[in-house]
């Protein structure tokens, strides 16, 4: 087990400027893994559009988008911990900043309780939670929630003990090929019963499975580049000689995957705080 992959972010070797430009880019294009992720949370719940709700974890604006599709006039709250992703994120939904309907604040999300003393009726994080340290994240979200207010999230079904599904793949391959016992990290739901007892409960935890083509699939990888040199590699290894058995794994592991694409499979959580 790796029980510091979910604080990769904030490693001070962490490339964030190129990491967010990328990623920002890699969010453009068509069917990709974080749009189809989004929209599987935001067809999972309800909303109105007098709510006022929060994007924790929001990146460059990809859950913000899909929100704004369905749901026009929306208020929103956009938390990251990354002033470079928050600059892509501004960029892209500059308007609605300046009329304020969408505010951002650049902090941990664990300690969101600190930045707004407003009240709000559903937080969204988007395939981030396996980031996060979930004891005081679920604490601290708590207080910012109204009554019957709603966290909505998704975890890869190889993150509750799944094997199967793209992150799976990818785990599979990179542990083969570096003959290595770490792993991404593993979220039960004992795990999660544990930590959200005092505050939620689970309503609703719907399987979703999507498609990624392999052009799609060519450019996540190019993507988590700027990740995996911090997840499975040995901490004897230079950068450099991680980013370079790197590119040969992931080209190598590019000709597994079918013409027609491979599939992802999550499910999306959905907790009502008590």
């Amino acid at each position: 087990m790796f029980p510091k992959f979910q604080r990769i972010y904030w490693y001070k070797k962490f490339d964030w400027k190129r990491y967010s430009k990328l990623y920002d880019k890699y969010c453009q294009t068509k069917n990709n893994y974080y749009i189809q992720s989004a929209s599987e949370l935001v067809r999972s719940v309800k909303l109105k559009n007098s709510f006022k709700v929060i994007d924790l974890a929001c990146g460059t604006g990809v859950l913000t988008f899909q929100l704004l599709k369905k749901y026009p006039k929306i208020n929103i709250l956009a938390v990251d911990l990354s002033k470079e992703m928050l600059y892509f994120y501004e960029k892209n939904f500059l308007n609605r900043i300046k009329t304020g309907q969408i505010k951002i604040i650049c902090g941990n999300a664990e300690q969101l309780h600190k930045y707004t003393k407003e009240k709000y009726n559903t937080i969204f994080i988007a395939s981030a939670l396996w980031d996060l340290e979930l004891a005081p994240l679920f604490k601290n979200i708590a207080k910012v929630l109204k009554k019957n207010g709603l966290v909505v999230f998704n975890l890869p079904t190889l993150v509750v003990g799944e094997e199967k599904g793209f992150i799976f793949f990818i785990e599979h391959f990179f542990r083969e090929k570096l003959n290595t016992a770490l792993v991404y990290r593993r979220i039960t739901l004992k795990d999660l019963e544990k930590v959200i007892k005092k505050y939620f409960r689970l309503i609703k935890l719907r399987r979703y499975s999507f498609k990624m083509s392999k052009r799609n699939v060519a450019i996540f990888f190019d993507l988590l580049r700027y990740r995996y040199p911090f997840i499975f590699f040995p901490k004897e290894m230079s950068y450099s000689q991680k980013l370079k058995k790197y590119t040969e794994i992931l080209n190598e592991a590019l000709r597994y995957i079918p013409k027609d694409g491979i599939s992802e499979e999550g499910f999306v959580f959905v907790l009502k705080k008590i």
